[in-house]
């Protein structure tokens, strides 16, 4: 008895393109799922929103990008406790991972192609 394991497509599933692909994918889907949560009062910040070519980080790219995201702003830190539109906060990754992350796994593996 001869048993032959041809692995060829276990190797493409698995190869770093497939990952890549994953993960851009995600990255992707994880950035409109997050937009809910960015504070709006105009739309800049919003639409600021951006995923690296690599789809490794989502980055938003306006000068208070970085005092929304952690709350703090001015020189001294002052904590940002209104948020002008409902449902918006600080860290809204964190808010968006807990209610999508499900969704995120999803599309990894439908981008990947597993």
């Amino acid at each position: 008895m001869k048993v032959i394991v041809d692995l060829k497509v276990p190797k493409q599933k698995m190869s770093q393109n497939s990952i890549d692909k994953g993960q851009y994918t995600l990255s992707n889907q994880a950035l409109a799922d997050m937009n809910q949560f960015v504070p709006f009062k105009e739309d800049p910040l919003r639409i600021s929103g951006t995923v690296a070519d690599d789809g490794k980080s989502i980055s938003w790219d306006t000068p208070y990008a970085k005092a929304q995201f952690y709350g703090f702003v001015g020189k001294d830190g002052y904590r940002v406790y209104n948020y002008t539109t409902p449902g918006t906060s600080r860290r809204w990754d964190l808010r968006a991972k807990a209610t999508y992350m499900k969704d995120w796994i999803k599309a990894f593996i439908k981008g990947a192609e597993w």
